[in-house]
């Protein structure tokens, strides 16, 4: 290279700079930014797809509803068997137990949670932190801060009737 001669540098005034006019490259930033939000709603629908399950296995199912009194065939409910209700507003946990028919408030004093039947273990589960009452209601296990909340009910020939 002689002394005359400039090595190639940026495009000074009047030279060209060998690119085509009007044909530019996009711009990476915008290019990043659209991905990073495309990356951020698919995140986020798939955490509503994992939450979803979640929380339709804590809620129980409404099954029968009544304000002041709910009533269930007993056939509907064979021994060992539990069903939740919704009343006054509340779900209520009604189980056959080898002692008769029980009902309590199913919502677990500790954090909220619907607790669910075992019948395997003759006890009433909260599913978020795993206490456990017996059938009387009372605590056997888990950080809960107290009992389950007794519901009213009377049985008739083919009827359980909660909330007498």
């Amino acid at each position: 290279m002689s002394s005359s001669q400039k090595p190639p540098g940026p495009a000074e005034p009047g030279r060209k700079s060998g690119k085509t006019p009007g044909k530019t490259r996009p711009d990476p930033v915008r290019r990043r930014r659209f991905l990073q939000k495309c990356l951020g709603a698919l995140g986020g629908i798939g955490s509503l797809m994992a939450v979803y399950p979640l929380i339709r296995y804590i809620e129980p199912p409404p099954e029968a509803e009544g304000a002041n009194r709910v009533e269930i065939d007993r056939a509907s409910l064979p021994p060992g068997t539990s069903r939740t209700v919704i009343y006054r507003g509340r779900p209520t946990i009604v189980v056959n137990t080898s002692d008769g028919y029980i009902a309590y408030n199913a919502v677990c004093p500790h954090l909220g949670c619907v607790v669910k039947w075992e019948r395997g273990t003759q006890s009433l589960i909260c599913p978020c932190h795993g206490g456990i009452f017996g059938t009387d209601g009372s605590v056997l296990g888990g950080p809960i801060p107290g009992p389950l909340t007794a519901v009213e009910l009377s049985v008739t020939d083919d009827k359980i009737i909660v909330g007498v």
